[in-house]
């Protein structure tokens, strides 16, 4: 077969280009988007605004203002806002008083996001988000640009070849191209509905009210005439029975778990319906969204590793959440929401979906059953922590006059403390395969990462002065998506992976990064 020369599609000017002027309002909506998604910091504020008595007219003269200043620095960045795209790297030139030109190579581009939000579907407008290795935040953002377009730049920019390129001279499609792009798995509504369910964070409540509640004057919120009636209607109706009461006070706690569930459903289907996980050539691609579409794209030779996660209401239905982790930034800081993920994975479907991606299964990836544990070494260097209060405050009972009951809620609470310990040790182990190895981690969930041998960088082997004793170790294993922890495990098992790694990374010759 004769080389197929580029198409002409594909073919871009190597000029500085501009973005449309509808990108002015992609701005606008990202920086609205940022406040809105840090909202319970500004809580206090609103709060301490209302307790004073601003005028509703001053909000609003705010608002507009803040809005207007947005808007014209979102003109003056679009003005200086160039980018340019060569066969080798992207370009992206921006700053209003100062410019940076950011020069990115395309085989450092690990992840593109395709999103079309509501505001861009009726102009058939798309923004392309660029993710490159190592980086710790969005690298590049070109927005506003039309839908075909900004698909067939995401190709360029993977170096991805399109179906019309790669057929013959009779424009008959080979038959690699058909093979190379087959639908991995897919997710029904009822599927994303389960995924809400059980990664709803009710503990989030805490931390939004949390700033709010230390500036409530809780005195007069009781002496209130609505809050003095709630009280006489729960009196009257639990009959001042102590059991009815806490069961009345439960059933308020129940009912607010419904709440931020169906908060958590809808958010879970309006970002990921109908979600459709694709594999064309060697990218995945994963798309979905009911207001905002969204297509996700990530070449399969930058994921490190494999991330089973399953929280408390998911173990009991019996499904996963999978993960697939690729390098991520230089800093700290949570990223996992622009991984690639598929929920409410059934242990079923777990080794039928990874057969269709043969290049992380060398061995077949299945749930282990059973798991080496760590020593209980672990848990007796641990135990002692949580009886530190009970210990002070049983001294100051010994000698001072130290209140009997907080006594005994601060020996309750060590007890629990030491519970939750125990329950994470039995949680943490590890299963050695013949090319990767899992960790086992967990408490009231149940968490599995499988680790290839030849994706880690760098094994960091520790001992205190008891491990050398007792023969033990403490492993970390470097990859470029994090650090994976296996805490007192038997030193032959840790010079094993520690083997294991280097002989793997020793027969890979291929950049995988």
């Amino acid at each position: 077969m004769t080389e197929q020369s580029p198409s002409p599609e594909l073919e871009l000017e190597a000029t500085w280009q501009a973005l449309s002027p509808w990108s002015i309002i992609s701005f606008v909506a990202s920086v609205f988007k940022a406040m809105l998604s840090n909202a319970y910091a500004l809580i206090p504020i609103f709060y301490a605004g209302w307790s004073n008595d601003i005028p509703l007219l001053w909000v609003i003269e705010g608002g507009l203002l803040l809005l207007v200043l947005l808007s014209l620095f979102a003109f003056l960045q679009w003005t200086k806002f160039r980018f340019r795209i060569s066969a080798s790297q992207l370009d992206v030139k921006q700053g209003i008083l100062f410019t940076k030109t950011d020069e990115i190579p395309l085989s450092r581009i690990q992840n593109i996001r395709y999103e079309q939000p509501f505001y861009f579907r009726p102009l058939d407008l798309a923004t392309l988000v660029i993710e490159t290795a190592g980086s710790s935040k969005d690298e590049a953002k070109l927005a506003a640009l039309d839908a075909k377009q900004a698909q067939t730049l995401k190709l360029q920019l993977l170096q991805l070849s399109s179906a019309k390129e790669q057929t013959t001279a009779d424009n008959i499609p080979q038959r690699s191209t058909i093979d190379n792009h087959q639908p991995i798995i897919k997710r029904s509504l009822g599927d994303l509905i389960l995924f809400g369910l059980y990664q709803n964070n009710f503990i989030w409540f805490a931390i939004i009210a949390g700033p709010v509640m230390g500036q409530i004057e809780w005195e007069k919120v009781a002496e209130s005439a609505v809050i003095q009636s709630i009280f006489d209607w729960a009196i009257q109706a639990t009959h001042n029975n102590i059991i009815l009461q806490t069961s009345l006070f439960m059933s308020l706690i129940v009912i607010g778990y419904i709440v931020f569930s169906m908060i958590s459903i809808l958010a879970s289907v309006l970002k990921y319906h109908p979600y459709s996980l694709d594999k064309r050539q060697q990218t995945l691609q994963r798309s979905g969204g009911v207001i905002a579409h969204q297509q996700d794209a990530l070449a399969i030779k930058r994921i490190q590793l494999i991330h089973f996660h399953q929280p408390l209401l998911a173990r009991i239905l019996k499904i996963w959440t999978i993960y697939l982790k690729q390098v991520k930034g230089s800093e700290i800081e949570q990223k996992t929401q622009k991984h690639m993920l598929i929920p409410s994975v059934r242990p079923a479907e777990i080794s039928s979906l990874f057969q269709k991606l043969p290049s992380l299964n060398q061995d077949e990836i299945t749930l282990p059953n059973e798991y080496h544990p760590i020593h209980i070494d672990w848990f007796y260097k641990r135990v002692w922590l949580p009886f530190m209060p009970f210990v002070l405050l049983l001294i100051g009972w010994l000698t001072t006059a130290v209140d009997k009951e907080l006594l005994v809620v601060s020996f309750v609470a060590a007890m629990l403390g030491a519970g939750l310990l125990f329950l994470r040790f039995k949680q943490w182990g590890y299963v050695i395969e013949k090319h990767a190895i899992w960790q086992r981690t967990g408490l009231l969930g149940a968490d599995w990462k499988r680790i290839p041998f030849d994706k880690i960088q760098h094994v960091t082997l520790t001992q205190t002065a008891s491990q050398k004793k007792q023969q033990l170790a403490y492993v970390q294993l470097g990859l470029a998506s994090g650090l994976i922890n296996i805490p007192y495990i038997e030193l032959s098992v840790a010079n094993k992976i520690t083997a294991r790694s280097l002989n793997a990374v020793a027969k890979q010759y291929k950049q995988w990064i």
